[in-house]
């Protein structure tokens, strides 16, 4: 779950710090969802692995951007929607199911909340 954190704020500090001035809201958020397919990796697997629901949500609150935390409480909240398999293939299945198109799903966001 440090992984999504960390994830996370990676691409928000790179954004502020990658030059001189800020970037716009709407390439920051470009930048977010370059790493949202590794955070919706980590998630998944955290939910196959058996973290608990409540302990991932409270790592996706100390992320610093509060539309960022939304998004991952959003995507740890369908996670959760999927059961845990004992299989390592029924695992592999759901992890791929979950990242399918991921990073698309969030930069529509960008034109829908920006």
């Amino acid at each position: 779950m440090k992984k999504i954190l960390l994830l996370a704020m990676s691409a928000m500090a790179l954004v502020g710090c990658s030059k001189p001035k800020q970037l716009p809201p709407q390439e920051a958020w470009q930048k977010f969802c370059s790493v949202i397919p590794s955070a919706a990796t980590n998630i998944m697997t955290d939910r196959q692995q058996g973290v608990k629901e409540a302990d991932a949500l409270e790592h996706a609150k100390k992320v610093p951007d509060q539309h960022a935390q939304q998004y991952l409480e959003s995507l740890i909240k369908e996670a959760y929607k999927v059961p845990v398999y004992l299989n390592s293939d029924q695992r592999q299945k759901a992890l791929d199911a979950f990242i399918q198109g991921r990073e698309q799903e969030c930069l529509k966001q960008t034109t829908q909340n920006k």
